[in-house]
């Protein structure tokens, strides 16, 4: 993992454990850890989240993120925070140009 991943994965696992205190999951989160399977959260949670994120890296392309993770097979949409992780450093600072690509 690149230094910048290992931020981003520091705070985003921060941010998960103040969230855990509204889910019913009591384990340890860490970067394995899926959204769906394991957290067991909702789509108002992830919308949260999704926001959170949002609101501490910037605009980030989660319509189209969450478009290819729909085309998956059902037993592969489920993400993990590591997924998460390498989406958001790859997506940091997305503005769009007005044609959909990154500025």
């Amino acid at each position: 993992m690149t230094e910048d991943e290992l931020r981003v994965q520091a705070e985003l696992l921060e941010l998960l454990e103040t969230l855990s205190g509204d889910w019913e999951h009591d384990g340890e989160i860490g970067p394995d850890t899926r959204f769906l399977a394991d957290l067991e959260l909702e789509s108002l949670d992830l919308v949260v989240l999704g926001e959170l994120v949002q609101s501490t890296y910037g605009r980030l392309p989660f319509a189209e993120y969450l478009a290819k993770i729909g085309e998956r097979p059902l037993d592969e949409r489920d993400v993990s925070v590591a997924d998460l992780v390498r989406f958001i450093c790859t997506h940091k600072g997305y503005a769009t140009s007005g044609i959909g690509e990154p500025a």
